[in-house]
């Protein structure tokens, strides 16, 4: 653990990632809101593949689904003129849908979350969370955003039955306390923080407890091999 929060390389992105994010969420202009988003993406994939020797399949896979989420967010912010309000609102709130991961875009979460570190994974369900999930409820009417929270707790609450990987089951679990989240956020900011912070801490705590468990695996595989 000590040479993850150590590596320069992964402290910087970090640094980025933090960057990224108080931008987006402190920004008064559309565009400082979509250029925080993409410091924050950039800030991620160095933490998915820091050296480039882990699996390339969910860094590549993250990368092209945040990017068309970006390419659609500003396509709409180009379109909110007088004419094309509507429009230009409905392609924000896609791409914005896109990149959090949030029904009906959410299908590419399990498979990327599946294949990544556990740190990237945990970051995923968390601090990625946080700007685009202000955004969306901003932008989404409100039936709509009640829809999309049902829509979301129940897909989450169904799709991680089956599910035999716990990274796996964590993404479906995320979807469900998503759900809790956009309702903070529509309730107040001090319930949306509140919540974020005991999920946060929760994820953390559990992510970090499997990655000692599949380092100590490793070990045992390691140890039999060599007294065989």
């Amino acid at each position: 653990m000590l040479s993850i929060v150590l590596s320069p390389m992964k402290l910087a992105s970090l640094v980025v990632m933090l960057m990224g994010t108080f931008v987006s969420i402190s920004s008064e202009g559309l565009v400082g809101v979509w250029l925080g988003l993409e410091l924050n993406l950039y800030g991620f994939l160095v933490v998915m593949n820091p050296d480039g020797h882990h699996n390339p399949e969910p860094c590549v896979k993250y990368f092209v689904v945040q990017s068309t989420g970006s390419i659609l967010m500003l396509s709409g912010f180009l379109f909110l003129t007088e004419e094309c309000v509507e429009s230009g609102l409905i392609m924000s709130s896609l791409g914005v849908l896109l990149k959090s991961g949030v029904f009906p875009l959410h299908s590419w979460v399990p498979s990327v979350i599946k294949n990544s570190s556990w740190l990237a994974s945990g970051l995923m369900l968390t601090w990625q969370k946080i700007s685009p999930l202000v955004f969306l409820s901003m932008i989404m009417p409100f039936k709509v955003l009640w829809s999309v929270i049902v829509l979301m707790a129940s897909i989450g609450a169904v799709g991680g039955l089956n599910q035999n990987s716990v990274r796996v089951m964590s993404a479906y679990s995320s979807f469900v306390h998503t759900s809790w989240m956009l309702l903070g956020l529509m309730w107040s900011t001090v319930v949306f923080v509140g919540y974020f912070a005991v999920y946060s801490i929760s994820v953390g705590l559990f992510f970090y407890g499997c990655s000692l468990m599949d380092k100590a695996s490793m070990v045992g595989q390691f140890s039999s091999a060599a007294s065989g």
